[in-house]
């Protein structure tokens, strides 16, 4: 995504999984419904700065996110790219460290003549 969202003035750290490959089952189109096709995962996160001890406890996990996606995309057919992003931003912030998440998701094979196409989105702990 190319932000940077660590920010010391905010003592806020960013931790991120970028270019995640998936074959995921997405769309609206038959032909979508028919086939898993590839999608790309950006996951940008803010979570404070806080001492961490160098003990993993006290720090995102990041495996365990990845975990969590790779299981949500397995778990069965997803119509709108939205609706799968919102969910992973969900899932991001079910750790209570995490205070922002931005999810990007690209579909890179859904035209033949564009790069990728897909959806942003950006969820805020309340």
């Amino acid at each position: 995504m190319g932000l940077n969202f660590a920010n010391a003035d905010k003592n806020e750290r960013h931790v991120f999984i970028h270019g995640m490959k998936l074959k995921a089952s997405i769309g609206i189109f038959d032909h979508e419904k028919a086939r898993k096709q590839m999608i790309i995962i950006d996951v940008d996160l803010v979570v404070d700065d806080v001492p961490h001890d160098d003990d993993i406890e006290n720090v995102v996990n990041y495996k365990l996110i990845v975990e969590d996606i790779e299981a949500y995309v397995e778990a069965g057919h997803v119509l709108l790219v939205e609706t799968m992003a919102e969910k992973i931003a969900d899932i991001c912030l079910k750790d209570e460290k995490v205070k922002r998440a931005l999810v990007k998701i690209e579909k890179p094979e859904a035209f033949i003549h564009v790069g990728g196409v897909g959806v942003a989105v950006e969820r805020c702990r309340d």
